[in-house]
């Protein structure tokens, strides 16, 4: 909806681009679309140190039961899944 004066409704709150539809006080899809990216750069960057921290807690603490085996892998698996998700939700909000 265009304002009195014409121009479109709100400014990105990042870019200043005004762009049709965009509720005040929000980022536009190009900027939402490039921090997403960073943050999960750094989400998965994060995520592999984790689990690699855990790999080798796994590889050195666990008896050699194979089905403690099996439940370590499936702990590595799940470690990155979440750390991942996690820092990738924070960075969202600290590079704002």
């Amino acid at each position: 909806m265009l304002s009195r004066v014409g121009l479109p409704e709100a400014p990105c709150i990042r870019c200043g681009r005004r762009v049709a539809g965009l509720p005040w006080g929000e980022r536009c899809a190009e900027c939402t679309a490039e921090l997403r990216r960073r943050a999960g750069t750094i989400g998965g960057r994060a995520a592999l140190a984790a689990t690699v921290i855990a790999a080798a807690y796994v590889a050195l603490r666990l008896p050699a039961d194979p089905a403690a085996r099996y439940y370590g892998v499936l702990a590595i698996v799940v470690t990155y899944v979440l750390v991942r998700r996690i820092v990738q939700r924070i960075m969202m909000e600290v590079l704002q």
